[in-house]
């Protein structure tokens, strides 16, 4: 780790070339710049002197400490024109772009991940994006819907000019992603039995059970009870009705020889449970009790239009 302080007052000749070092720092600040000294070795960061961790260490009965105070805080930069940036308000939680920029280009190089898991006003996400980061926003407030959804939008399409906008010559480009969480698929009921919430749709139940069991969320356009597949020839089948017999005989004279088939049903007939070696049967909350955190409310993502959206990607 270093520690970033402000350069020290010299005289004479040494001041000069101390200056031009530093103004050569200030025009290539992704790069350490070395002071040529006869007796110890300066170097540079944006025009800044680099004293490494090390070189402020004591020893004190046998431990080293740092012998300096060791600080986190910049007074170079301003929070003037903060409330405005980026087009929402967000009082006593935002900081200020230039803030978050140094952080991230003191950590990261282009192109690498930054994750912000309480997004706020959608800062860290919007500096990410203009300096070439990628990135992931989670957000648990309706301000993910009202200030981070907009402000990332104006920073795509280049209509967000504060900030570090115009420092970095932010046009405008790339794209994100937005995804809401789910409810739990399964709740208790007043007998304290898990049943499937009832905000829950048909397609959601599908694409939910899909994603538990493995399977792609990909459904047949013919065969109603091809809801995904796993392969070529391994297909899953989701129900709220009660299976029968009949409709399980019915459903095997669809199936070609190699096929095989997952049944996941609210309930169904205890004859369907062996009836044909190519079709597994099995009863929903069963399924997945092992699988869900059912103390929370925002168990699963919203998988429906994810798992649409790795079909149409294949």
């Amino acid at each position: 780790p270093i520690c970033v302080f402000r350069t020290a007052s010299v005289t004479g000749g040494a001041l000069l070339k101390r200056k031009e070092t530093i103004n050569l720092s200030k025009s290539q600040r992704d790069k350490i710049i070395r002071h040529p000294n006869d007796d110890m070795d300066y170097m540079f960061i944006g025009g800044e002197r680099v004293i490494y961790y090390s070189e402020r260490l004591v020893e004190i009965d046998r431990y080293k400490v740092p012998g300096e105070l060791i600080t986190d805080i910049w007074t170079d930069i301003s929070v003037e024109g903060l409330a405005s940036e980026g087009g929402v308000a967000f009082p006593k939680g935002k900081k200020p772009e230039k803030i978050i920029q140094r952080c991230i280009e003191i950590s990261t190089q282009k192109g690498d991940f930054v994750l912000d898991s309480f997004l706020g006003s959608g800062t860290t996400a919007a500096v990410a994006q203009k300096i070439g980061r990628k990135w992931v926003g989670i957000e648990i407030g309706n301000h993910a819907n009202t200030h981070c959804l907009p402000r990332l939008k104006s920073v795509v399409d280049g209509t967000d000019q504060s900030g570090i906008s115009r420092s970095v010559s932010w046009q405008g480009g790339g794209g994100f992603k937005f995804y809401n969480l789910a409810p739990s698929l399964l709740r208790k009921d007043s007998f304290g039995n898990f049943i499937i919430d009832e905000r829950y749709n048909a397609n959601m139940l599908a694409a939910a059970m899909c994603k538990h069991e493995g399977f792609k969320y990909y459904p047949d356009e013919s065969l109603y009870w091809k809801h995904g597949k796993s392969t070529e020839t391994d297909f899953i089948f989701v129900t709220t009705s009660f299976v029968t017999v009949e409709q399980l005989e019915k459903i095997h004279s669809e199936m070609k020889e190699n096929e095989s088939l997952l049944i996941c049903a609210k309930a169904f007939a205890s004859e369907c449970e062996k009836r044909f070696a190519n079709i597994t049967v099995r009863k929903i909350p069963q399924m997945i009790l092992g699988k869900c955190e059912f103390s929370k409310d925002n168990y699963d993502l919203n998988i429906i239009n994810a798992t649409k959206a790795e079909a149409e990607g294949e």
